[in-house]
């Protein structure tokens, strides 16, 4: 009997080696990390299926490409919109069908105008039968209400969009589906995180989501407090996303997240991010109730451990613990 445990252990033992040999013939199987390719500045990734994803003209941009033409997410800054065009033009020669804004930020919007022209117009909307005025020309262009108000109004180091700039579509409750190159889209509002209009686009057949501003993987997040945003609806929109998101394996692969910032995503890096905010919220919360004042909040660096991954690109450690002191302490109030 004692021969025989010990030979089933040694056999054991021997199976753990052969077992780690045969897992990257197992990877092998999985689709691979994707190259990126440069055109004009402007880089290219293939995401995932039928999506691509396209820097360096401001905000990332999303782009769904089938037989029925280009689906944008974003439309970058102003100044950018032929390079974009340029870019995708070595993708497909397809119309431009769909643009989605995500939020009102100038790197986002910024590029509308020069994308409506690219497409020969706005498509438009009837308005007595809601069906397209121009069914076979032009663009349809769509954002949140609240996303579409800020659009239209002079802020400070934004100047108002006018024209063909600005969204003709829009809509008011929590999410607006379509289909759009064989596959459903929904966007998704997520109130009072980046800002009051921001929108997730989860491109479902692709299992791809499109995050805009919500989420960034170079920075803590851009809580335009003056705008809506808020650090409670910062965690709600990113718990959206995790709920969306599934693993292929071991946290990893499977859906996968487009930030507006930073390096492509998977769920993995959105629970971190998450987690991230979520442990600061609560220390400052904490240090809110035993009525430490912001100065001695910051004194004591709660965010010490992150500030190196996610306070040195955009929003600094001292300024992410003051939007959620204000927030708590208002709370308290």
């Amino acid at each position: 009997m004692k021969l025989r445990l010990l030979l089933a252990g040694i056999l054991a033992a021997a199976a753990i080696p052969l077992v780690a040999q045969q897992a990257p013939a197992i990877r092998a199987l999985n689709e691979p990390w994707p190259r990126t390719v440069k055109v004009d500045g402007i880089e290219i990734l293939h995401v995932q299926k039928n999506i691509y994803l396209l820097a360096g003209a401001g905000g990332y941009v999303t782009a769904q490409i089938g037989d029925e033409g280009v689906f944008l997410v974003d439309a970058g800054a102003a100044g950018q919109a032929d390079k974009l065009v340029a870019a995708l033009r070595t993708l497909t020669d397809k119309r431009l069908r769909y643009l989605v804004n995500t939020s009102a930020d100038a790197d986002h919007v910024g590029g509308n105008e020069g994308i409506v022209k690219a497409a020969g117009g706005l498509a438009g909307l009837n308005g007595e039968n809601g069906l397209l005025a121009r069914p076979n020309y032009g663009i349809l262009t769509f954002a949140h209400y609240k996303a579409l108000t800020r659009m239209t109004t002079d802020a400070p180091g934004f100047t108002a969009l006018t024209g063909d700039a600005v969204p003709d579509s829009t809509f008011e409750g929590a999410h607006k589906d379509m289909y759009a190159n064989g596959e459903a889209v929904q966007l998704l509002y997520q109130p009072n995180a980046h800002t009051d209009g921001d929108l997730l686009v989860f491109f479902r057949g692709s299992d791809v989501i499109s995050t805009g501003e919500i989420y960034r993987t170079d920075s803590y997040p851009v809580i335009d407090v003056a705008k809506g945003g808020s650090v409670q609806g910062e965690i709600n929109a990113l718990n959206t996303i995790l709920d969306l998101a599934i693993p292929e394996r071991n946290q990893m692969g499977g859906t996968r997240v487009i930030p507006a910032h930073g390096h492509l995503a998977n769920e993995a890096d959105v629970l971190e991010y998450r987690d991230m905010l979520t442990i600061i919220r609560n220390r400052v919360r904490a240090m809110a109730q035993k009525n430490m004042t912001l100065a001695q909040v910051k004194e004591a660096h709660p965010s010490l451990e992150y500030d190196p991954l996610y306070g040195n690109h955009g929003v600094t450690g001292d300024q992410i613990l003051e939007i959620v002191y204000n927030e708590e302490t208002a709370k308290k109030k």
